[in-house]
C-alpha cells in the first residue's frame, strides 16, 4: 500500500515540475511580448509625437540642432547639382563643407541631414529667398526648399512649412516671385523648372494650392519681369539672360543680348529704377545706366563689401540682405546703414539700436515692384473698399485716376462754342491743389534720394520735372 502511495507521489511531483516549467515558459513569453509591445509603443510615440514636434520647433526657429544620429537616405534624383548657382557656392565656399551643405537641399535631401567626415548633423533652418506680399507679410523659401511666412521682416517667428510648399512634395524650391496681379505666385524649383500657384476663386493669393508646371520654362534658376516691357525675364542654369517676346509666360525663351561680362545669379531694380545684379561671386553690382540692356555693370564703383544671397527693400529705402555668414554656416538677415546699394549691411540688432526715426521713402508696392520688376496694374487691384488704400502710393494712384476721369467729364460738359460761362468745378480744383501738395512732397523725397546718387545730374537732366 505504501509502495503505491510512493509511486503516486512521484507522479504528482513530476506533474508539478512539468506544470512549473510550462508556467515559466509562458511567463517568459508574456514578458518578452510585453517588451516588444512596449518598444513598439515607444517607437510610435517618438516618431509621431516627439520627432514631429522637434521638427516643427526647429522649422519655426526655436531649435537649432547640431547633431542628430540618423541615417542618410538616397539623394533626390529629381533635382540638379550642376547649375551656375551650385558651382558658385562650391567655388566660393567649397572649403566650408557645412555651409555648402546647408545652402543646397539637393545635397542634404528631404530629411535635412548632412554627413561630413562621418559626422551627421541637421543644418540650421533659414531663409534663402524672400519677397513681400501685398498684405505686407513676408514669404520666404528656406534652405530646405520649403515655403515659410511671417508677419514682418523684423519678426522672429516664422510659420511653416506651408502645405504644398514643394512641387510633387519632393522638389525643393530655389526662389519665388509674384506676377503683376500680385495674387499669382511663381517659383523655380531645384529641377530648374518654373511653377505657378494660381489665385483662388475669389481672386486671392493661394499659397496652399499645389504647384503647376509652366510650359517652355526649363533650365532656369531665377525669374523676374522687365519693368519696360512687362515680359518675363529668366536667368538660365549658366547665368545667362533670356526673355519672352510677349506677355504669355508659356511662350519660348529667347536669349537676351546684353553687355554683361560674367554670369549672374540674381537681378533686382533699385529705388531709382537702376538694375542691380548679383554675380557668380555673390557680389552686388549696379548697371551703369537706366537702360541696363545696353550698358555694362559699373565695375569702376566696385561691389558691395558683403557676399549676398538675396535682397529686399524696406520702406525707408534701405535694403535688407540675406548675407553670408560662413562662421555660422548660414545666411542671415541684415540691413544697410544708409540708402545706397554699396552701403554696408549690419545686423538687425545693431540697426534697431542705432536707427533714428526712419523716413518713409517706399510703399509696400514700390518694394514689391523693385523685387519682381513687374509693372503693377494698380487699377485692377484697388477696389472701393480695399484696405490697400491706406497705402499712400495706392491712394496717390487712385486719386490720379479719379481726377483724370473728373477732368474729362468737366471738359466734356464745358461748352466753349456756345459761349456759356460754366462755373468752375471747385471739387476738382480742390483735388488738384491737394495733388499739387502730394507731388511737391514726392519731389522733395526724390531730391533727398538723389543726394546719394552719383548720377543725380544725369537723372535730373533726363527728368527735368524733378527740379521744377
Amino acid at each position: 500500500m505504501s509502495s503505491n502511495n510512493s509511486i503516486s507521489s512521484n507522479k504528482n511531483n513530476k506533474n508539478n515540475d512539468s506544470k512549473e516549467k510550462k508556467d515559466k515558459i509562458l511567463q517568459s513569453l508574456v514578458n518578452f511580448g510585453t517588451v516588444i509591445v512596449f518598444a513598439i509603443i515607444v517607437y510610435l510615440i517618438y516618431k509621431y509625437f516627439i520627432a514631429n514636434k522637434y521638427q516643427r520647433l526647429r522649422s519655426e526657429g526655436f531649435i537649432n540642432p547640431q547633431t542628430i544620429p540618423t541615417t542618410i537616405p538616397t539623394s533626390n534624383t529629381n533635382i540638379s547639382k550642376n547649375t551656375i548657382y551650385e558651382t558658385s557656392i562650391k567655388n566660393i565656399y567649397g572649403i566650408n563643407t557645412r555651409l555648402v551643405c546647408s545652402m543646397l537641399p539637393n545635397i542634404f535631401n528631404s530629411t535635412n541631414v548632412c554627413k561630413i567626415n562621418s559626422e551627421i548633423f541637421v543644418p540650421y533652418n533659414f531663409p534663402v529667398h524672400i519677397i513681400k506680399l501685398n498684405d505686407g507679410k513676408i514669404l520666404s523659401v528656406f534652405n530646405d526648399g520649403r515655403l515659410y511666412k511671417k508677419d514682418s521682416i523684423i519678426s522672429t517667428l516664422w510659420t511653416g512649412p506651408i502645405t504644398n510648399s514643394m512641387p510633387q512634395d519632393v522638389i525643393p524650391m530655389r526662389m519665388i516671385t509674384l506676377s503683376k496681379d500680385l495674387v499669382t505666385l511663381l517659383g523655380v524649383g531645384f529641377d530648374n523648372i518654373l511653377y505657378i500657384k494660381s489665385p483662388d476663386k475669389s481672386g486671392n493669393l493661394n499659397l496652399t494650392v499645389p504647384w503647376k508646371q509652366v510650359p517652355n520654362n526649363s533650365s532656369i534658376i531665377y525669374v523676374l519681369f522687365d519693368n519696360q516691357t512687362n515680359f518675363l525675364l529668366s536667368i538660365d542654369i549658366n547665368g545667362k539672360l533670356f526673355t519672352k517676346n510677349s506677355f504669355d509666360i508659356t511662350t519660348n525663351n529667347q536669349e537676351l543680348v546684353t553687355k554683361l561680362d560674367r554670369p549672374v545669379l540674381r537681378l533686382y531694380y533699385d529705388l531709382n529704377g537702376y538694375m542691380l545684379a548679383i554675380d557668380n561671386n555673390f557680389d552686388l553690382y549696379q548697371f551703369s545706366d537706366l537702360n541696363w540692356k545696353t550698358t555694362p555693370l559699373n565695375i569702376s564703383r566696385g561691389a558691395n563689401s558683403s557676399k549676398i544671397q538675396d535682397l529686399l527693400y524696406d520702406n525707408d529705402g534701405k535694403m535688407y540682405g540675406l548675407v553670408f555668414n560662413p562662421d555660422s554656416f548660414m545666411v542671415q538677415i541684415m540691413k544697410q546703414k544708409t540708402i545706397f546699394y554699396l552701403a554696408d549691411f549690419i545686423s538687425l540688432d545693431n540697426q534697431i539700436t542705432t536707427e533714428n526715426n526712419a523716413n518713409f521713402v517706399m510703399s509696400d508696392q514700390d518694394i514689391i515692384k523693385a523685387k519682381i520688376g513687374s509693372i503693377i496694374d494698380y487699377l485692377s487691384i484697388v477696389n472701393v473698399n480695399d484696405s490697400n488704400d491706406d497705402d499712400p502710393n495706392f491712394a496717390y494712384q487712385r486719386q490720379t485716376i479719379e481726377n483724370k476721369a473728373k477732368l474729362r467729364d468737366f471738359c466734356a460738359n464745358r461748352s466753349i462754342l456756345s459761349g456759356d460761362n460754366n462755373s468752375d468745378n471747385y471739387d476738382l480744383l480742390s483735388s488738384v491743389d491737394k495733388n499739387d501738395n502730394k507731388i511737391t512732397n514726392l519731389k522733395n523725397i526724390i531730391n533727398n534720394l538723389l543726394a546719394y546718387e552719383p548720377d543725380s545730374n544725369n537723372i535730373k537732366q533726363k527728368y527735368p520735372i524733378i527740379s521744377k
